[in-house]
């Protein structure tokens, strides 16, 4: 078997280097090469790890057209037969849409009642010697299928975008889809590989504040840990407004991508002009009076939510390019439980269909764009002070972006994961 994994081109952002977004129409970009180089020909499948398509950054009809380039590109060179794509946070609107084609719309155009999102549906990619379930294998709603390729995720809408309709020419490119986790076991070991924006706060807080403020109220098995399903259920409606939500906003758009550059930039003058617009929106919309105290408390709360964001915005620090972001004890506290709810997931899978799947002792993970090449002893859980977690390396696959400082433009650098069976895990850093 042979497979490869990278992560993070968000095809869509103009400073895309897998494909450029420069023009009006979007090119193979300038590390292409060096991709394809690494990646090598003939493998069985490429390994997507999330923000692929970047929908919060770009609308839809600049996005698709430069993941066409990219798609394309690699079914001539002959990268691989197969893909695996594990959405991130930039690109979550696609599991919705997956998820939405095949129980919602597909049950209804075959006159049946729809069907509940499934949430989290895990892969295996099973490389042992004389295992009975070698090779990859897709558990959606943990129902096992006779043959993964022509499973529920598996081919859906976007397996055509390497076709044209008005030549009719090209080939369906053959993707399978799972969120947010795929295991890859070995003879040596097993590894969770995921995209990663679950460790961040941010895109788990709806999970967390229903967690502590209901508890009991919940309905789930243990209101202390969320299941995977959980944790991506209850924060669908956030990933959901943070990815498409943006992107899809028309006039907004700019101007929300506007604020996130100068937070980034540390550009205190344009932060201020804008937390001052956004004081005097509030006061428009809630001229109320003491006196009224339904009224008055929106009044409050929003005038608390402006104070919060403008203490927030001092002292923002980018998760993107941040080496230190596992250095953070809020990030290896949702690493433990995110990895913990990852192995109860790996149990139930072994309990149902009698698998003998391990707990992890490796992790890949991007979001971060900071790379950490395989066999690097820099990154993992020894040091992050917590007793019951095991020893788990950690590797992260970077990203495909240039990044601009000033005038400045300096790319930070990807790894291309590789896996041959006999060989194992490598990777190759490109640009660093």
């Amino acid at each position: 078997m042979r497979f490869v994994i990278i992560s993070d081109t968000h095809f869509g952002d103009p400073e895309g280097t897998l494909v450029s977004c420069k023009g009006d129409v979007p090119e193979i970009g300038q590390r292409y090469d060096e991709f394809k180089e690494h990646a090598g020909e003939g493998n069985d499948y490429l390994i997507l790890l999330g923000d692929i398509l970047d929908f919060s950054i770009e609308n839809y009809n600049d996005v698709y057209p430069a993941a066409r380039v990219f798609f394309r590109q690699i079914q001539k060179d002959e990268i691989a037969s197969k893909v695996i794509y594990i959405p991130g946070n930039h690109d979550f609107d696609l599991w919705h849409t997956i998820e939405y084609e095949i129980n919602v719309i597909y049950q209804i155009k075959h006159g049946r009642p729809v069907s509940p999102f499934r949430m989290s549906v895990p892969g295996v990619i099973d490389d042992r010697f004389g295992s009975p379930d070698q090779g990859f294998r897709l558990y959606p709603g943990l129902t096992k299928k006779r043959d993964p390729e022509q499973s529920s995720y598996g081919g859906l809408f976007l397996d055509s975008i390497t076709t044209s309709a008005k030549s009719h020419h090209g080939k369906p490119t053959k993707f399978i889809f799972t969120y947010p986790n795929l295991y890859i076991v070995t003879d040596e070991e097993s590894i969770l590989i995921t995209h990663g924006h679950y460790l961040e706060l941010y895109w788990e807080v709806l999970g967390e504040i229903a967690r502590l403020a209901f508890g009991d109220k919940l309905n789930i098995a243990n209101p202390d840990s969320l299941a995977i399903k959980e944790m991506v259920s209850m924060n669908f409606p956030l990933c959901q407004l943070a990815c498409s939500g943006v992107g899809q906003a028309g006039p907004l758009t700019k101007v929300v991508q506007k604020v996130q550059r100068d937070v980034k930039d540390r550009k205190p003058d344009d932060i201020k002009d804008f937390l001052n617009r956004l004081d005097d929106a509030i006061d428009t919309l809630t001229p109320y009076h003491w006196w009224e105290p339904r009224e008055w408390g929106a009044y409050v709360v929003a005038k608390i939510a402006k104070l919060l964001l403008k203490h927030e915005l001092g002292k923002y620090k980018d998760t993107r390019y941040n080496k230190e972001f596992m250095e953070k004890k809020e990030v290896q506290r949702h690493f433990t439980s995110y990895f913990k709810a990852s192995c109860r997931e790996i149990r139930t899978i072994n309990e149902k269909f009698d698998q003998a799947i391990p707990d992890p002792q490796t992790v890949i993970f991007g979001h971060t764009h900071d790379p950490v090449p395989w066999g690097a002893s820099t990154l993992n859980t020894e040091n992050f002070d917590i007793p019951e977690l095991p020893k788990v390396m950690l590797y992260n696959t970077g990203g495909w972006l240039n990044r601009r400082k000033s005038n400045e433009v300096e790319f930070c650098g990807a790894e291309v994961f590789t896996y041959r069976t006999g060989e194992g895990f490598k990777s190759y850093s490109i640009g660093y």
